[in-house]
């Protein structure tokens, strides 16, 4: 019989592998988008600022995203102003022209603004960020200058228009809650004893007096860090950025990656960084100026509104009171060979427009852009017992308000409408206007029945024309008793 042998096995324990090491963290934060600017734009479809906000804001970017996605560039405030308008700047940085296009309605197939909405907009800050780890932009005080629009130096034009524009960045993906806006201090009342309440009565005259001297001087600063005239809109699609967006902050996946932190402060800096520029604010004055080629200067009730009525197809307010035109009305007037002249009727200015009586320097202030100067006079100012002016004192008085305005202003190229005369008497108040006013061409014209008008826009054609040599008013060539 057989005998089973059985060997054991010996199996000796292996170490354990090691455990993989820990996956290396991915930050995947996107930059915060870059807020949109608030733009002006100059428009034949706006006649005034009554359109306008006197606070424009443009808006805010969007957030970071996940997997290293930029926020979205926020839309642009593109605000309407009329041709002329005049911009004084009384806080923020200088207007930037920007590319002059018309406003029109987008084909359904066109995508708005897709070069202002590209990533790269939004990495110019990682740039920026690198230099400055502080990520805020300060706004430099305004330099005070001289201005003298013929009304002095330093004077305040009569309509204007105060605009505060402003605009906001994107935040990073990491940081939602931080706050761009200005902090504003509150000042917490408490409660007064008895014994100042007594102290406070005592010196209250000296109070309201300390008071009253800091607004002056507070008024006077003002109107000393205002820069006139920084900019002017004269051609429909002209656009200027008056209010840059702030760039949006950067995210996580920028900053580790692209950046070396000190240790020191490193989470305060990380959390500037997210937080990004604050967009610039602006605070203006905007100041409307008509540009047109011939200027109607008269008197009220001169027949200013029915000449243009008559010489083209403006359908402006027309009565038999004074005043009845409170802003210029524009009238184009076309020729055969389609040249084209624009005619503003200025409002009616009286005795005393260059100290702003009667709204003068509302009115004055359009004629500064006219080329040619059409002086209406009213031939029956003082027929049939009317208590009028005569029409060779209208002209010296008009055309000293207009010299006291602004000196030259009178030397521009002239000529004298001698106005209703269809009336009683008319002919011979014309041929004493002749006899007392020498050097300027007169034309006597009908505006409500067009007598004579054919003559006048053949003579203003003349005028435009830039090879001959027109003369102005000369004031000591008027005779006046």
């Amino acid at each position: 019989m057989e005998q089973l042998i059985l060997i054991g096995c010996s199996i000796t324990p292996r170490p354990p592998p090691p455990p993989p090491p820990p996956p290396k963290k991915k930050f995947a934060g996107g930059n915060g988008g870059r807020g949109g600017d608030v733009i002006l734009e100059c428009s034949n479809s706006v006649w005034d600022f009554s359109g306008l906000q006197h606070h424009t804001k443009a808006g805010r970017g969007g957030h970071g995203l996940s997997k290293n996605q930029i926020g979205t560039r926020g839309s642009d405030k593109i605000a309407q102003v009329p041709v002329g308008t005049v911009i004084h700047r009384v806080q923020g940085e200088q207007p930037s022209v920007t590319a002059n296009k018309l406003t029109r309605a987008l084909d359904p197939w066109d995508i708005p603004d897709v070069e202002e909405h590209s990533a790269a907009s939004s990495n110019q800050f990682g740039n920026t960020a690198m230099k400055d780890l502080g990520g805020c932009l300060s706004h430099q005080p305004t330099v005070p200058k001289d201005y003298n629009d013929g009304n002095g130096i330093g004077s305040q034009p009569e309509k204007e228009m105060y605009l505060h524009a402003c605009s906001k960045p994107g935040l990073s993906a990491t940081n939602h809650d931080a706050n761009n806006h200005r902090h504003q201090v509150e000042i917490d009342e408490t409660d007064q004893s008895e014994d100042e309440d007594k102290e406070f009565w005592e010196d209250e005259d000296d109070f309201d007096m300390d008071n009253e001297e800091e607004e002056v001087e507070t008024e006077s600063e003002e109107q000393d860090q205002v820069q006139y005239s920084v900019a002017e809109m004269t051609k429909p699609g002209q656009r200027l950025i008056v209010a840059r967006g702030g760039e949006g902050g950067l995210g996580n996946a920028f900053i580790f990656k692209e950046m070396r932190l000190p240790k020191e402060n490193r989470h305060e800096e990380i959390s500037r960084l997210r937080t990004g520029h604050p967009g610039n604010e602006a605070l203006l004055i905007l100041e409307l100026k008509s540009i047109a080629d011939v200027g109607l200067v008269g008197l009220p009730n001169a027949g200013k509104s029915t000449l243009l009525s008559a010489l083209s197809r403006a359908r402006p307010e027309i009565a038999d009171y004074a005043f009845t035109t409170l802003r210029p009305n524009i009238g184009s007037l076309t020729y055969e060979d389609y040249f084209s002249v624009k005619v503003a009727d200025i409002p009616g200015l009286i005795k005393g427009a260059h100290e702003n009586r009667g709204l003068g320097h509302a009115f004055l202030r359009h004629i500064e852009r006219t080329k040619v100067l059409a002086y209406v006079l009213d031939l029956a100012a003082t027929l049939n017992g009317r208590k009028g002016v005569p029409p060779w004192e209208q002209l010296h008085d008009l055309a000293m308000e207009l010299e006291h305005y602004q000196e030259g202003l009178t030397k521009r190229p002239s000529l004298i409408v001698a106005n209703k005369i269809d009336e009683e008497g008319a002919d011979k108040m014309y041929e004493e206007l002749k006899r007392r006013v020498q050097g300027v061409p007169i034309f006597p014209i009908c505006a409500i029945l067009e007598e004579g008008v054919p003559d006048l826009r053949v003579a203003l054609r003349n005028l435009m024309d830039d090879t001959l040599d027109p003369q102005g008013i000369d004031l000591s060539k008027i005779i006046v008793d």
